[in-house]
């Protein structure tokens, strides 16, 4: 019988040594995982950190680019930007933020244009006029005692790198703005220059800029001269020696009769067709109506003088009478509409009385006439020569807000929407003799043909009425049209008046909240509000353009202008509002109007920082 095995189980080899060996490794890994977190929450800690630093640090720096445009206008150059101060900021507020950076290296300067060809914005760095700035902070020196030494990791030494370098920049810029400029062109843009406002400026101030306007013109006017003359007419010559040579002479309201001989009787007829008789002595004297028939016109009169027998003469003062006297028989009116019928009947019934001149014939009163009847450009197209106010104060401005943004050079565009009872946007001239164009780029930098398109324009150059909100959406229609991509949409409107057109039908919205609209300081009340749908309209159309981006400034002219609304429009929209007094001289006006435009032209917008980098190496 087979005999039987026995087998038997080793025991088990003791395995602590593997164990040991893949803990160690584990610990290796867990380590290893642990120091890189440390270590790049350490990175992105200090990066974040500098970031910050470098962002406060532009954004501060080009802020002083913006304070000294805005001081420009009282301190003359806008490019006379102090980049030491801008340098000295940077500095300043990097080192608040714990960053050190060095102002000679790390402060830099730029300027930022649009590239029609790509349609972006590139910056040359290290050229003015500057409108960009450039921060960077660096921690990558070796030498670990200096305030930008290279980072110390917690655990770099277990790999070899004990340091690492760091750098964060930022670049903030003054945004460039597309600015339509919205000027009124309503008729009463020339009432300073009339005798309606002796009464503010004084009658040697009208007179003088009315000598002005009419040298600027020069039209042809017969022999009437500055010196403002009434109508006389001399009496046929004496047929005998007893017989008298009479002379009438028609003013204001009355006749001046002189004969070389006694006056007998003198009869006054009135326009109204009544008459009144005065029995005379002397050889002159002055007649004019009394009792009921006072201040009442004289179309003509009788004389009676010497030992003349029969009716005597008469002496009618008509509209060919007056052409005979002042050279204008003959003479062919030298505009478009208009006559010299017109104006005589001008002079003897429409002057101003305040002026003194009224019933005279003169350069003066024809100005008056062309500014008062004649004021359209296809009526007298040579008025837009000519320096009639508040209108040329105006383009007087406007001409130095384009020398400014020229100056400036922030790559500003303007365009230019004119208004009166409707609007549309000024962007070519062809009057015959001069022609300009923007060529299809409404809003645009070639300053010197929007100012060669302005300045060819008048008071009521085609319209009378003040339709300001038609004005203001066309603009916002030709910045949604033709703004360029990261420009500052912006729009200033202009009124020397009150608002009083709308379209046929329009009202305000069932949603429109004037407590939301017009609260300014926020006490949950309107601080404006008005039942004037003229008015309604122009604020409704300038918010509905701050709605989409639109920031919106106004400037109000002279005293009748409604600095309410215009508040109300710039409170709205994100803008200011400038207000032009006028004063009690057209040189103030002047002056007021000129500094007006360069306030706005020095509101630059409030820097921004520029986040894709790959458009700004240097």
């Amino acid at each position: 019988m087979a005999s039987k095995r026995h087998f038997r189980l080793k025991p088990a080899q003791p395995r602590r040594g593997v164990f040991i060996v893949l803990a160690a490794f584990v610990m290796i890994v867990l380590f290893a995982f642990l120091s890189l977190g440390i270590d790049s929450g350490l990175i992105a800690m200090e990066q974040t950190r500098l970031q910050n630093a470098v962002d406060a640090a532009a954004l501060a720096a080009s802020q002083e680019i913006t304070s000294a445009v805005q001081d420009a206008p009282q301190g003359g150059d806008p490019n006379s930007i102090s980049l030491e101060y801008a340098r000295e900021m940077a500095v300043d507020v990097a080192e608040r933020n714990g960053v050190y950076i060095d102002p000679s290296r790390d402060v830099i300067f730029g300027k930022r244009t649009y590239n029609e060809g790509t349609g972006k914005w590139d910056i040359n760095w290290n050229e003015g006029p500057y409108n960009v700035v450039k921060v960077v902070a660096h921690r990558d020196q070796p030498d670990m005692a200096a305030r930008d030494s290279s980072l110390a990791l917690a655990f770099g030494w277990a790999v070899g790198k004990p340091t690492i370098d760091l750098k964060a920049e930022a670049i903030a810029f003054v945004e460039a703005r597309d600015m339509v400029v919205v000027l009124d062109f309503s008729g009463s843009m020339n009432d300073d220059s009339r005798y309606s406002s002796i009464g503010r400026l004084g009658q040697d101030s009208i007179e003088n800029n009315m000598v002005d306007i009419f040298n600027s013109m020069n039209p042809n006017v017969g022999s009437l001269t500055f010196e403002q003359d009434y109508l006389t007419i001399v009496g046929a010559p004496p047929t005998n020696s007893g017989a008298p040579r009479n002379t009438v002479t028609f003013k204001d309201r009355e006749v001046f009769v002189k004969s070389t001989k006694t006056l007998k009787r003198v009869i006054l007829y009135f326009d109204n067709g009544r008459t009144q008789t005065f029995n005379a002595s002397g050889t002159s004297g002055t007649f004019k109506g009394t009792g009921s028939y006072n201040g009442r016109k004289i179309d003509r009169v009788y004389v009676r003088a010497g030992n003349a027998t029969g009716n005597g003469e008469e002496f009618r003062d008509t509209n060919s009478a007056v052409k005979d006297a002042f050279g204008l028989s003959n003479l062919n009116y030298p505009y478009s509409r208009g006559s010299w019928d017109e104006f005589i009947n001008y002079c003897r019934n429409n002057v101003s009385s305040s002026s003194g001149n009224r019933q005279k014939y003169g350069k003066l009163n024809f100005v008056d006439y062309l500014l008062t009847n004649r004021y359209h450009n296809y009526e007298t197209q040579d008025l837009w020569k000519s320096p009639h106010y508040p209108f040329h104060a105006i383009k007087n401005g406007f001409s130095l807000f384009l020398d400014f943004l020229e100056e400036l050079d922030f790559g500003d565009e303007v365009g230019i929407v004119s208004y009166d009872e409707s609007s549309r946007v000024e962007h070519t001239l062809n009057d015959g003799d001069t022609y300009a164009s923007l060529n299809g780029n409404w809003i645009s930098d070639e300053y010197d043909t929007l100012d060669t398109i302005q300045r060819h324009k008048q008071a009521g150059h085609y319209g009378s009425y003040t339709a300001m909100g038609y004005g203001v959406k066309e603009a916002n229609q030709l910045l949604l049209d033709h703004s360029r991509h990261g420009a500052r949409p912006t729009m200033v409107v202009m009124t020397d008046g009150n608002a009083n057109q709308y379209p046929n039908g329009w009202s305000l919205p069932g949603n429109w909240n004037w407590n939301e609209v017009t609260d300014y300081d926020g006490d949950g009340r309107a601080d404006y509000t008005t039942g004037d749908r003229s008015k309604q309209y122009a604020l409704y159309e300038a918010v509905q353009a701050h709605k989409r981006g639109v920031t919106v400034h106004t400037m109000s002219v002279g005293a009748s202008a409604d600095r309410q609304l215009m508040t109300a429009i710039a409170g709205a929209c994100g803008g200011i509002h400038i207000a032009v007094p006028g004063g009690s001289t057209i040189a103030e006006l002047e002056a007021q109007m000129l500094e007006a435009f360069q306030q706005i032209a020095a509101k630059v917008p409030p820097p921004q920082l520029v986040y894709d980098l790959t458009q700004a190496q240097e």
